[in-house]
């Protein structure tokens, strides 16, 4: 029964909605005109709009683009966008709108041209005057009127457009046949009044003689009418108009009044207009030309045509008003149907609901009681749930928390290791070198040695992993030969593969190959599988590494990709653990009593993933295990913020773990100081091992000084301007980046050079440091030599500048080895200098005032930076720019000598002399 009243319901709705819908499809139409402004296109616009009432299923859209051709060709696209059905368009100029209309006509459009043709369009139908004919019919009227002889002043329409054309062809071919009558002048009005005054001007202007006006529309003829009465010669000039419009202001007015003398009347047929625009949209046969035959009016018509039209505008007016009142009947009718139509469905509706709302009751009763026995079931078990839900929470939160500060706890612990773990190293690594004991004690120093390195990998290991589950691993990828890389990977464990007399290759099936990749992270990655594969490989057996290309049988993840395979003859691993050997933590049984920490395996996953690689394992027991690590070529898979453009290890060479594993002695470059009193170093660090170990491995070739941090270690260098400082970034009060940042700040401290030595070993750490301005990053531990290697390099580098500055003047060749804050310094007293009226006035109280700096720290720094006093510098400036003034102008050597500040030509050519070993004429000629 609900079935039915839902169905009814249904149905008288879709009823209703079918009533309120029209009968008729409405046709939207776009009508584009080129002006409204003339009353020839009112008329035919309020035509337009009357006759439309007779076809309700018929809308007009009107766009008036005011005589602008770009306008519209725009309001035609703007009707193409808008999906119109049908365009009636009056053309301004002939081929101005040619490639919309076209455009339209393509796309299906039918369209309609009224009044006007344009060359070479095509169109669906066209409704207007036939021009030629109504400039030939006006053409045998001026002759007639001129008896086949007098001038004739020609006021044509808008330069272009087809009536123009037509209408100026007709008249010139109707009046060729009189050779005694003559155009003497024809103008373009533009179809206005305006234009027309302007015409009449030019004739008055070149005293024309004339006998008739021919004007292409009334209005111009009109205007002509009007400047001839102005000027007094209206009398002498018979003037010919054409549209012969009815109304006040229209041509058949104007002959009336004897201001024309006749006027070409084509009626505007816009209900012709409109009943091709029905036939063509209800697909009605129609004609494509339809021209309207244009009729001369005269004094003798004009009285008749302006009574009729007087008649038809009164029938109009009735028609219009029984229209009203029809709309407003079918208006009523239609109201009332419809609140007929809602009053029933309403009323269905009423009873509908009242069947629904009986049935709802009833159901909701028997639900009811069903739902209170469930309730009470469901709120016993949701609430022992909750109770369970609680108390894991509660067992989980305590659990993070416990996990968190024991991964903080250790983490922390690994950092402090690090310190320790340098004062051991160090001191071992100088044991070994000297040779001071017997081969029993250097074994013994040699074990101590490699499990210190052992213990220093084990904490970077702990590091990694605080920072993966923290999500603070950051990839800083450059472009590496991988070749190369892998060839160091197999240099690295030879020794050791010869010690246990393992077969190790590294097999390459590509000739060069090279990679963006993470030097630090991978270099992890292929150090814990090599020692895992050595680990477990008996003596006699066999480890490969192979690069090859991937098969095309294996799922490639990028285009281009490399494989890099690490192959053992090993134990194996048993396939029930094969799933888990990159999970955190897992350890399977091993064999040797070997025991690791489990995230070996675990951070290199990581590590290659970050990569956008993947890494992968074949194991059998007893036959050995491969793992399979696939990189993508290229870095297009690399985000901005992971591409750096120079690897930090590109710049200088970090001792290598693997080296001192393989017990290969560092290489270091040694380079001698001149010995011209010890230079002073500046030590800050707050662990006091540390500075005495540093201390005792330096003091016999530096002078040093020390500090427990940066807030102190600033203070030291104001007072005592070391040479170098060595400083570490964790400490308290004022860390290292901290005071560095103050020290590159300061041009009075800005030039010293700075060498980090810290715990934190990551590129990020490393880049962080190199941007602050420091010259050299070293991670703990370190390797001795190659720390004294860098202090020389650096002091050296400052020895080479300084002897540079004293032996050259060209100083841009050397600014680029010294720091932002250094070269605009140096160029700031060049500047000074250079820019002085009067340089023999310059003193060094007057520059080191300039500079902002006192005397003593201005001698100073520039002692530090170029090994000369302040008035020594002054003096090389000076003769620096003597030699362009030498080389590049006329003027004598004593001119030179005053222009570039030097109080006498005498003592020029003596500082000259002194600096270049001859005399300022020697020097310019033969340069």
């Amino acid at each position: 029964m609900s079935r039915f009243f839902i169905a009814f319901s249904l149905f008288c709705l879709t009823a209703m909605h079918a009533q309120t819908e029209p009968i008729n499809k409405k046709f939207h139409i776009g009508l584009s005109l080129c002006t409204t402004s003339d009353i020839w296109k009112k008329t035919n616009l309020e035509l337009i709009q009357n006759e439309l009432r007779f076809y309700p299923d018929m809308q007009l859209t009107i766009k008036d683009a005011n005589g602008n051709c770009e306008e519209q060709e725009k309001h035609i696209n703007e009707f193409l966008n808008e999906g119109m059905d049908l365009l009636i368009i009056s053309p301004n100029i002939v081929n101005s709108i040619k490639p919309s209309i076209n455009k339209a006509y393509s796309l299906g459009i039918p369209i309609i041209l009224i009044d006007r043709k344009v060359i070479g369009v095509k169109y669906t139908s066209y409704v207007g005057g036939d021009n030629y004919k109504i400039g030939y019919d006006a053409g045998n009227y001026a002759s007639l009127l001129l008896n086949g002889k007098g001038n004739i002043i020609e006021i044509k329409g808008v330069k272009g457009s087809s009536p123009t054309i037509e209408r100026s062809k007709g008249f010139r071919d109707a009046i060729s046949i009189c050779p005694d009558i003559n155009i003497v002048l024809s103008e373009f009005g533009n179809w206005q009044s305006n234009g027309a005054e302007l015409v009449m001007q030019k004739v008055i202007r070149e005293n024309l003689k004339f006998d008739l006006i021919f004007a292409h529309n009334d209005l111009m003829a009109q205007e002509a009418y009007r400047f001839l009465k102005k000027s007094g010669l209206n009398n002498k000039c018979q003037i010919i108009g054409v549209d012969g419009l009815p109304g006040p202001g229209g041509g058949i007015q104007s002959v009336i009044d004897g201001q024309l003398k006749a006027t070409f009347y084509y009626p505007p047929q816009i209900e012709e207009v409109i009943r091709i625009a029905y036939k063509i949209l209800h697909k009605l046969p129609y004609d494509k030309e339809n021209f309207i035959d244009a009729v001369l009016i005269d004094l003798s018509k004009a009285e008749v045509l302006k009574s009729q039209n007087m008649q038809v505008e009164r029938l109009q007016e009735r028609i219009d008003k029984q229209k009203i009142a029809l709309d407003i009947e079918i208006s009523k009718y239609e109201t009332q149907r419809l609140i007929l139509i809602f009053a029933l469905v309403s009323l269905l509706l009423v009873l509908t609901l009242v069947l629904f709302i009986y049935k709802a009751i009833k159901d909701k009763r028997i639900a009811n009681k069903l739902l209170l026995e469930k309730k009470n079931i469901i709120e016993n078990k949701n609430f022992s749930i909750t109770q369970q839900q609680n108390e894991l929470v509660q067992i989980t939160q305590k659990l993070e928390e416990a996990t968190s500060s024991k991964l903080a706890f250790f983490t922390n612990i690994s950092h402090e290791f690090k310190t320790p773990l340098t004062l051991i190293m160090g001191p071992l690594e100088l044991l070994i070198k000297s040779k001071k004991f017997s081969f029993e004690n250097e074994e013994q120093l040699r074990l101590m040695n490699r499990n210190s390195l052992r213990l220093l990998r084990l904490v970077n290991q702990l590091i990694d992993f605080q920072k993966q589950e923290n999500n603070q691993l950051k990839l800083s990828a450059s472009k590496y030969d991988l070749i190369s890389f892998l060839k160091e990977k197999e240099e690295t464990f030879r020794y050791l593969a010869k010690s246990k007399q393992i077969d190790f290759q590294f097999i390459s099936e590509i000739g060069e190959i090279s990679i963006w990749m993470d030097h630090d992270k991978l270099d992890k990655v292929f150090f814990n599988l090599l020692s895992n594969a050595f680990k477990f490989t008996e003596s006699n057996g066999k480890i490969e590494i192979k690069l090859k290309k991937p098969k095309k049988s294996i799922n490639k993840i990028y285009e281009q990709e490399i494989q890099i395979e690490i192959k053992d003859s090993g134990e194996g691993i048993e396939e029930r653990h094969i799933n888990k050997i990159f999970d955190q933590y897992f350890q399977s049984k091993k064999s040797h009593g070997n025991i690791g920490t489990g995230l070996g395996l675990s951070l290199s996953k990581k590590f290659v993933e970050m990569h956008r690689g993947n890494i992968s394992v074949q194991s059998k027991v007893g036959i050995g295990t491969t793992f399979f690590i696939r990189l993508p070529i290229g870095n297009q898979h690399l985000k901005e913020d992971e591409i750096i453009s120079n690897s930090p290890i590109d710049n200088f060479v970090l001792p290598s773990l693997p080296t001192l594993l393989n017990e290969n002695e560092a290489i270091v470059n040694t380079v001698n100081i001149d010995k011209v009193g010890k230079p002073l170093i500046l030590i800050i660090d707050d662990i006091m091992d540390v500075r005495e170990y540093l201390k005792r491995m330096l003091i016999n070739e530096y002078e040093i000084i020390e500090a427990v941090n940066g807030e102190q270690g600033l203070k030291v260098i104001e007072e005592s301007e070391p040479e170098l400082i060595i400083c570490d970034i964790i400490m308290p009060v004022m860390d290292g980046l901290e005071m560095i940042k103050k020290m590159r700040a300061d041009v009075k401290l800005s030039h010293i050079p700075v060498i980090l030595l810290t715990a934190k070993n990551s590129i990020e750490n490393e880049i962080t440091g190199l941007e602050e301005g420091v010259d050299f990053y070293i991670s703990k531990p370190f390797n001795h030599d190659y720390l004294r290697s860098c202090i020389r390099n650096i002091l050296n580098q400052r020895i080479r500048l300084k002897e540079y500055y004293k032996c050259n003047l060209d100083f841009q060749m050397v600014e680029d080895n010294l720091s932002r804050l250094d070269k605009n310094f140096i160029k700031k007293i060049e500047s000074l200098i250079n820019n002085l009226e009067n340089k023999n006035d310059l003193t060094v109280e007057m520059l080191s005032e300039k500079v902002g700096i006192s005397r003593v720290h201005l001698y100073r720094k520039i002692k530090k930076l170029t090994g000369m006093s302040v008035s020594e510098l002054i003096v090389a400036l000076k003769l620096k720019n003597s030699i362009n003034l030498l080389r590049n102008s006329n003027k004598s050597i004593s001119e030179i000598a005053y222009d570039v500040g030097f109080s006498s030509p005498s003592y020029y050519t003596k500082c000259f002399k002194r600096q270049f070993k001859l005399s300022p004429t020697d020097y310019r000629k033969q340069n």
